[in-house]
């Protein structure tokens, strides 16, 4: 249908049909020619001509056609005819014997796809004069075509089209073409004209011309040396076929196309043409194909088109053309195939429908937009439909079941949404259907099984909710379901056991429950007869992914059955119980295995071999030890193991370091109980993520392989000594983690050349000196933590001014003078925490100005003085307050009543990067401004703080009378204003704080009965202590018997109330940093985020939460690639 214009033209414009006549013998001298070219020409035997070469009489051979006058051979026809392209290639040489020449009567000359060797093509063929069609495309010829193809004065066919010999061809010059006046179908493509001047010149001597194809003759801006593309008096006006596809042409649209009239195709794809399409286009009215292909058109497509009546193709496909498709086009109702997929087209027009006879449609990836419009479904004769890649809204109409002919449908990456129509059970002949990547919701209708030709079927990515048909399997054609990042629920039913030409299931992401027993038990037996033969119908499951699901119970014996598996992801669910070999028994395919994060145990012998021989082994978090295992020796291809969290103690074996064969790019052994030192050297893998933290390694740190590295995390073990200096070369890390380790001396001057990091994590070490002054290319940086060393000097103001820092740990060093002005730059940071340390001067008004991300602001013991400035207050994310420990003075500002994410006494979010930490933040909202010279009265506006959990302003100056608001605080669970001049009686409203589990109001002037209520008397005497003409439950009574008891548990008391509140805010840091981690790993590749996001649901169970998760989102950059 597509191109069969041109063959049309070939088949009844360029030769006669040439008969064979009974009673005619060849000539003897003709016979013997044959047979010498015979034996220079090889085929494959059984796709050979000269199989049929039997007898004496040449006449009755195949290909051979002779005059039924005189016996003369007439026609020749040695085309070979490969079963598939790769037979092509197979060839045997041949070559073209003189022997030809003695067929001088020869009219036909068919030597096309064969292989000649780079022969170049021979003078004598020029000889054979009565030719009037000669093939020798794809032959295997190359170098200059002889000019004596020119004495062919009777030739009507030439085809010397080399396109599978790539420009073996050449031609200097054309000329040679001026001796052939009666040809009409001249077809060089291929061939190499970039030395040809006057190329469209010499052909436009051809009087007779109907077709022409340059496609891929390297023609160039200006044709070829010259301005003959744009030349206005070319006279082609017979030329019915025009293809100049495939050249580097760089021009616009020359004029003397739209004086082509007769022109019924034509190709000028990828042409490198560019500038709108002009009016004048529409003079080309007997057009039938037009490509325009892969060029660089642009503007609007222009109304004149609806004048093509008969175009039947019509590709603007690979273009940059905008706005909309003009109504007018809908005139076109002869068109079959309409393809303008990759432009910049914005709406599809309503009377789509008139396109009555149109078979295929592609407008992916564009910028449509709207509702699918209801009259798509009057394309009936629609086989083949692309809307992917767009911003189509709405639902599919229910009009689109009148689709009753289509084979094809990729909505894919729009804005669907709404349910599929329960019309879709009428699209019997579907076999292809792509909706991934919308909003869809509701349930699949139970009418889904009558597809029963859809052999692929994706919908990933939507809100599809229900349980999954039972009528799915019905589909018994089905070879390809993917399901997968939905709201599927429930189990599966029994019937997806029978999808025996099932090859691809993914359920990744939904929330499917129960065992998969049933749904394995078919599926193994799907390529086995009733007789317990193979069956040649099943081609077998090869992908079966249902990683983070809920499924539970046991993972079935039987799946060692599926021998055709390649790759098995099951991890992220409930499943439970022993894997033992027969598990694996039959898995001699399997590339990707994943069993992580579930309760799995292995129990294998020490001497087992699996079957299989797998790039991908992902066992995290399942029970693999005591010992390192020895099966792994066995995995020669091994690019990608995870163990952590495997139970594994004692040494890494030294056989694991010594596979040389295995190509190793990443390696997580996390969180085990590993020891020993590490080989000096690693660079034998070329490792991009290596993640050995939580272990009992020792040692200096190991030689890796720099270059290739783009994760490292050694943190949390005893390293020691330096850091290595062939880090220097590592330009393409992006995450950096020793923590927790016995690493001394400076930053090396080289991680100036580091400025890929994206996280940087050198905490917890003995590391000294001061910071290098170099950080001013470090762009991508969003994490630095430097927290816990001896570093000294002042924050270099590189250090603390990318637009792209989250998060900013200095706590816990020697750095001193003022904060560097330069940190206002850093407008994204969430986390600022540089306690500890002797910074002075005052806190900057730029923090509430410039800082409006920060989440947690922690500036605790250093030398701050001063007052506390409002501007703080503009800081609506800030959840975390800790000035403590510093020389502030002066009062609280009353704006501190402002801050807004202490306000709320929950955090409902929209989804955004920031959601998750809201939902952890919302239980820990504290300021503490304890160990200053604050005074002043409490202000009243401190009680909006609804949301408030923590707040501790003891060790300070403050007067006056405890806020009878206070009971406003409903969430406050802890609260200290010891050690102040507070007077007054404790308000009663105090008793209502349900949630208050810590208070000490200790060393105050506070008097009167303490009032009554179930929570206040629970409190141990200590947090009403020294307070003189205080009396009441629990204290016993108002005078200072208890004084010495009182007095020594005022610092115990103190500290139970900064190890809870700390507690919670190492928590927080650990979980912000963990958090924007995964962030900063995200661009290196997206992927996973589903044991993360697990990990919230335990976060408050988690002690170590910042090790964790700063883990979990390392492995999230590289885990589950495919």
């Amino acid at each position: 249908m597509d191109d069969n214009v041109d063959d049309k033209l070939a088949s009844t414009l360029f030769e006669k049909p040439i008969r064979f006549v009974h009673g005619i013998k060849c000539i003897e001298t003709e016979r013997i020619a044959l047979l010498s070219i015979k034996a220079g020409i090889h085929q494959i035997n059984n796709q050979s001509s000269f199989s049929f070469w039997i007898g004496q009489d040449c006449c009755k051979w195949q290909g051979v056609s002779c005059s039924p006058g005189s016996g003369h051979v007439i026609k020749l026809d040695l085309r070979w005819h490969p079963s598939d392209l790769s037979d092509y290639y197979d060839i045997p040489p041949s070559k073209l014997t003189f022997s030809l020449i003695e067929l001088r009567h020869l009219k036909h000359l068919d030597l096309s796809m064969n292989n000649f060797d780079d022969s170049p093509i021979p003078d004598f063929i020029g000889s054979l004069a009565n030719l009037k069609y000669l093939n020798l495309s794809n032959a295997g010829f190359s170098g200059i075509i002889p000019h004596s193809l020119g004495n062919l004065s009777r030739l009507r066919y030439l085809d010397l089209n080399s396109n599978y010999y790539y420009n073996f061809l050449q031609a200097n010059d054309l000329h040679w073409l001026s001796g052939m006046s009666s040809l009409h179908h001249l077809d060089l493509s291929g061939v190499n004209l970039s030395n040809v001047h006057n190329c469209l010149h010499d052909i436009n001597m051809l009087p007779s011309l109907l077709l022409l194809k340059l496609s891929n003759a390297q023609l160039q801006a200006g044709g070829i040396h010259d301005a003959t593309l744009l030349h206005h008096h070319l006279n082609f006006t017979l030329l019915r076929v025009l293809d100049l596809s495939q050249n580097n042409l760089n021009i616009t649209l020359p004029q003397w196309l739209f004086n082509l009239n007769n022109l019924a195709h034509l190709d000028l794809s990828s042409c490198a043409l560019f500038g709108k399409l002009p009016v004048t286009i529409g003079n080309l009215s007997s057009l039938r194909v037009l490509s325009l292909s892969g060029n660089s058109f642009d503007g609007v497509i222009p109304e004149s088109l609806e004048n093509l009546g008969s175009l039947e193709r019509l590709d603007l496909s690979l273009n940059e053309l905008n706005g909309s498709i003009p109504e007018s086009l809908t005139n076109l109702t002869n068109l079959v195939y309409f393809d303008l997929s990759d432009n910049k087209i914005g709406m599809l027009p309503k009377s789509i429908g008139r396109l009555q006879k149109l078979q295929k449609f592609n407008l992916s990836s564009n910028q449509v937009q709207g509702w699918m419009p209801g009259g798509i479904g009057d394309l009936r004769s629609l086989r083949y439909l692309d809307l992917s890649m767009n911003m189509i809204s709405g639902a599919i109409p229910e009009s689109f079941g009148n689709l009753t002919l289509l084979h094809y449908f990729d909505g894919a990456g729009n804005k669907l949404s709404g349910k599929l129509p329960e019309t879709i059970r009428n699209l019997v002949h579907l076999q292809f259907l792509n909706l991934s990547e919308n909003v869809i919701s509701g349930k699949l209708p139970e009418s889904f099984g009558n597809l029963s030709q859809l052999q692929q079927f994706r919908m990933s990515g939507n809100g599809v909710t229900g349980g999954i048909p039972e009528s799915t399997g019905k589909l018994s054609s089905l070879w390809e379901l993917d399901l997968s990042k939905n709201n599927i629920s429930g189990t599966f039913p029994k019937g997806m056991g029978y999808l025996c030409k099932l090859q691809t299931l993914d359920f990744t992401s939904n929330s499917i429950r129960g065992g998969i027993d049933d749904l394995v038990d078919g599926l193994s037996m799907c390529w086995e007869n009733k007789d317990g033969s193979a069956s040649e119908s099943s081609e077998g499951l090869k992908t079966l992914r249902l990683g983070n699901n809920k499924l539970n119970g046991t993972v079935p014996e039987n799946i060692g059955q599926l021998s055709k598996l390649t790759l098995l992801h099951l991890s992220s669910n409930s499943l439970m119980g022993v894997l033992i070999e027969s598990h694996f028994a039959n898995l001699v395919n399997l590339a990707y295995l994943d069993l992580s994060y579930n309760s799995l145990q292995l129990i294998v012998s020490e001497h087992w071999k699996p079957p299989f021989d797998c790039d991908v082994i992902r066992m995290c978090s399942c029970e693999v030890g005591p010992i390192f295992p020895t099966w792994v020796k066995t995995q020669t291809q091994l690019g990608d193991l995870c163990l952590s969290n495997a139970g594994i103690s004692g040494n890494i074996p030294p056989w694991f370091w010594n596979l040389s064969s295995s190509p190793r790019y990443l390696l997580n052994l996390s969180n085990n109980n590993l020891e020993g030192r590490l080989p000096s050297s690693l660079n034998n893998y070329d490792f991009t993520l290596i993640d050995l933290s939580s272990n009992r390694f020792e040692g200096p740190l190991p030689e890796l392989t720099p270059t290739a590295l783009f994760v490292i995390d050694l943190s949390n073990n005893s390293f020691d000594g330096l850091i290595p200096s062939y880090f220097a070369t590592a330009t393409y890390i992006q995450v950096f983690s020793i923590s927790d380790n016995h690493i001394s001396g400076n930053i090396p001057l080289f991680f100036c050349n580091l400025t890929t990091l994206t996280l940087l994590d050198l905490s917890n070490n003995d590391m000294s000196g001061g910071i290098p002054h170099c950080w001013n290319s470090f762009s991508a940086l969003e994490i630095v933590d430097l927290s816990d060393n001896n570093f000294i000097g002042n924050i270099p103001d590189g250090l603390v001014s990318f637009t792209n820092l989250r998060s900013l740990h200095l706590r816990n060093n020697g750095f001193f003078g003022d904060l560097p002005l330069s940190m206002k730059m850093a407008d994204k940071l969430v986390t600022l925490d540089i306690g500890e340390n002797k910074l002075s001067g005052s806190i900057p008004t730029w923090i509430g100005e410039n800082l409006s991300s920060l989440i947690v602001l922690r500036l605790r013991s250093n030398l701050f003085e001063g007052s506390i400035p409002e501007q703080l207050s503009e800081l609506s994310s800030l959840q975390i307050l800790d000035l403590a420990q510093n020389n502030l003075s002066g009062c609280i500002p009353h704006s501190f009543g402002d801050f807004k994410a202490m306000v709320v006494t929950n955090h409902n979010e929209l989804w955004s990067l920031l959601s998750i930490v809201s939902q952890v933040l919302s239980l820990v909202t504290s300021i503490d401004l304890s160990n200053n010279k604050l005074s002043c009265e409490l202000p009243e506006e401190l009680t909006k703080l609804r949301g408030l959990h923590f707040l501790n302003l003891s060790y300070n100056l403050f007067s006056g009378k405890i806020p009878g608001s206070i009971s406003d605080m409903k969430q406050l669970e802890s609260l200290d204003l010891s050690q102040n001049n507070l007077f007054g009686t404790i308000p009663s409203s105090l008793s209502t704080l349900n949630f208050l589990s810590y208070l000490n109001l200790s060393h105050n002037n506070l008097s009167g009965k303490i009032p009554l209520g179930s929570q206040l008397q629970t409190f141990d005497p200590s947090a009403y202590s020294w307070n003189h003409d205080l009396c009441g439950s629990p204290l016993q009574n108002c005078v200072n018997e208890t004084h010495y008891s009182q007095g020594a548990n005022k610092e115990e008391g103190k500290a139970d109330w900064s190890e809870m509140l700390w507690f919670y805010i190492g928590l927080t840091m650990g979980f912000i940093t963990g958090f924007w981690m995964i962030i900063a790993t995200i661009i290196i590749k997206q992927t996973i985020r589903i044991a993360y996001f697990k990990s919230i649901d335990k976060v408050y169970g988690l002690l170590y939460a910042k090790k964790v998760m700063y883990s979990r989102s390392l492995k999230s950059a590289f885990l589950r690639k495919n």
